[in-house]
């Protein structure tokens, strides 16, 4: 069964090129949204699967949480205390051998995303309460001419600790919108926000997540060049 906004988990399995098993832990994590069922059949947002297949998948285990926020906090010249110095010294060893696309993927359960529609109001008052990432980090200057894009505007997203997604969404009258204009990630780690500011590596993940290719190729060249530093 397919609709024109929704796929089914065989589709997305075929799509992907994963497992059901990898399907369903990618839509706990916030990465795939389910939107509904027909019948038994549980529909999967299109614009979500879109968006991973445009940053690739690859078989295996993804990194842990912890693991994923120490090796964008590593690639950003951040010293990760969450972990030891053998986890470092192995971690650092690990990303040598990878590209972009690899620290993408195998980043993936670094946060939950939620996605929502807000009004503008909603939208510029949301914008405080989160730690700016993705599009929205290029309002910061330095920011912006890391990545060679120009400040964000009409999108929201950004970090905020568990649960407090909900509480904004009521805060601030979102509705969750699989192509919403806030786009909040929810994570457990608050070590790695060192000042108050997102790692550079992990902007970029972000943005590999866009389906605007220009987004997606500056994430991509940035995590590279971290990469070869």
């Amino acid at each position: 069964m397919q609709t024109m906004n929704c796929l089914t988990v065989a589709e997305v399995v075929e799509k992907l090129g994963i497992t059901r098993a990898s399907v369903h832990d990618l839509l706990r994590s916030g990465q795939l949204t389910a939107v509904g069922q027909a019948g038994r059949t549980l529909l999967i947002d299109r614009s979500s699967v879109e968006r991973l297949a445009a940053a690739g998948t690859r078989r295996g285990r993804a990194w842990t949480a912890k693991t994923a926020w120490a090796a964008l906090a590593l690639l950003s010249g951040q010293n990760p205390t969450w972990i030891s110095s053998s986890e470092k010294s192995r971690l650092k060893s690990r990303l040598r051998e990878l590209d972009a696309n690899a620290v993408c993927v195998l980043a993936r359960n670094k946060d939950k995303t939620i996605r929502f529609r807000a009004t503008p109001d909603g939208l510029t008052a949301l914008t405080d309460h989160l730690i700016a990432s993705g599009a929205s980090a290029m309002r910061d200057e330095e920011t912006a001419d890391t990545f060679g894009m120009s400040g964000g505007s009409g999108i929201a997203e950004g970090y905020v600790m568990a649960g407090d997604a909900r509480a904004l969404a009521e805060a601030f009258g979102l509705v969750e919108d699989p192509d919403g204009n806030a786009i909040i990630h929810e994570v457990e780690i608050a070590d790695a926000f060192t000042e108050g500011r997102v790692p550079v590596a992990a902007i970029a993940v972000d943005l590999m997540g866009s389906l605007a290719a220009r987004e997606r190729s500056a994430g991509q060249r940035v995590i590279n060049e971290l990469l070869h530093v």
